[in-house]
């Protein structure tokens, strides 16, 4: 067990450091099994004496990431993952031969191409949904263009050689297809680690998420106090609400300091794509 010291990297939290503000919260700094001054007796970092503490500080640091990612937070974003090889559509016409009533899909577990799927293709596995998907053709150094996101369904229409339109649906990315191989870009919110391991080290386990400490030991120290029924209950809902409005409102601030313009929803080829472009917003 290691000691409840501060984590010196100092940019993003450990388990440790996290653990060590709970058990202030909940007046638990003894020393615990290993003999070490504020390792706790009860709120532990050993999964065999506590088996409680791993499955709170998951439950907190997903709640963390939920509420970021719905303002939007950057921290929760990846862009510029290339999935290359998208073949051409095959259905009932044959192989790269235009079918209406066909459409593809990016999922994963595979590329279904309308006849079959290809399982070397695939969603990235920390992709929760995608915000914007570019393309460009196979084999090519051309730029990557933006392909349209549907408001109300795929169009039934023959394909062409770009994809040109995609819809996000049963946590698949969908297509009408293309007559050609085609690259696909992705912009997209991701999902960050939870930590469940048995013999997890808690001193260099870290939450990649920039002064979160507070916000995940007072949700982890809710939870806690929730299961006893503890009378402070009001008090620390009200701090780890407190706690997580400011670590939105950085980001909130960040935002503020940049000149946005609004895509149209559905609407995001021709010359309002451009406009996008040139400002940075894609």
């Amino acid at each position: 067990m290691s000691s409840p010291t501060i984590n010196a990297g100092g940019s993003y939290p450990s388990l440790e450091d996290i653990c060590n503000y709970v058990r202030s919260l909940i007046n638990d700094t003894q020393a615990g099994p290993s003999g070490i001054p504020g390792t706790g007796q009860i709120f532990t970092d050993d999964p065999s004496v506590s088996p409680f503490v791993l499955p709170m500080l998951n439950a907190s640091i997903r709640e963390v990431y939920r509420e970021l990612r719905n303002i939007g937070a950057p921290t929760l974003l990846k862009d510029n993952v290339i999935i290359s090889g998208l073949t051409p559509v095959f259905g009932a016409n044959g192989f790269g031969e235009p079918d209406p009533a066909v459409q593809c899909f990016l999922s994963y577990s595979g590329y279904f191409d309308g006849n079959s799927i290809n399982n070397n293709l695939l969603l990235p596995s920390d992709l929760l949904y995608p915000e914007a998907v570019f393309e460009r053709q196979t084999g090519t150094n051309n730029t990557f263009v933006r392909l349209e996101q549907v408001q109300s369904g795929l169009p039934s229409r023959p394909q062409y050689p770009t994809l040109a339109q995609w819809e996000w649906r049963q946590d698949n990315i969908w297509f009408v297809g293309s007559t050609q191989t085609n690259d696909v870009r992705l912009r997209y919110y991701c999902t960050l680690p939870t930590f469940f391991s048995s013999n997890l080290d808690f001193s260099s386990t870290l939450v990649p998420v920039l002064d979160s400490l507070d916000a995940i030991a007072l949700k982890t120290a809710v939870k806690y106090a929730r299961m006893l029924g503890t009378p402070s209950l009001p008090d620390l809902i009200g701090e780890a609400k407190e706690q997580m409005f400011q670590l939105k409102n950085q980001y909130t601030r960040r935002f503020q300091s940049i000149e946005y313009h609004r895509v149209p929803y559905g609407h995001s080829g021709g010359d309002t794509n451009n406009f996008f472009l040139r400002w940075g917003c894609n």
